[in-house]
């Protein structure tokens, strides 16, 4: 038997492809960011009650209690056999498609600005006096957020070069 793809190109379209960018920007699936949590439509059962899981580049839907990687998301999503879904994401690897929105703000400081408020925890209401602990509650989900971030550019600085 013949393989069609190493194991390392598998592994490759499986996980250096981030998952949501793949979902908004690639595959168009509706998505957003609620109280600092990316959520998207799922393609199986059109519910919103989903999450990305970043360190594994997984994503999951609690309705229909499906999980999702790259390769399952092209294959659902465009209707596709795994080969052709495999050699999707590998043409989308090399044009770093799934990097860039539809219109191209990639260079520009307010895309960076759209990122960081994207990973912003919500803010109490104004009537709240916040506590001590509220704040460093926040500062380290920021500082969490922030590390993913850099982990997602360090991916895509990797597939630019």
């Amino acid at each position: 038997m013949t393989r069609l793809f190493s194991a390392q190109e598998l592994y490759s379209v499986r996980n250096d492809i981030p998952i949501s960018g793949l979902i908004e920007n690639v595959l168009n699936i509706p998505a957003r960011t609620t109280e600092g949590v990316f959520r998207f439509l799922c393609p199986v059962c059109g519910e919103f009650n989903t999450a990305v899981h970043s360190k594994t580049n997984l994503a999951r839907c609690f309705c229909c209690k499906k999980n999702f990687n790259t390769i399952d998301l092209v294959m659902i999503v465009k209707k596709e056999n795994f080969v052709k879904a495999v050699r999707f994401l590998k043409a989308h690897t090399k044009t770093c498609l799934v990097c860039k929105k539809s219109e191209d703000r990639s260079q520009s400081p307010l895309h960076i600005a759209d990122i960081v408020k994207s990973i912003m925890p919500a803010k109490p209401g104004p009537d709240r006096l916040e506590s001590t602990e509220s704040i460093s509650t926040r500062v380290l989900c920021i500082e969490k957020k922030l590390e993913q971030m850099m982990r997602q550019m360090e991916i895509i600085v990797k597939t630019i070069t």
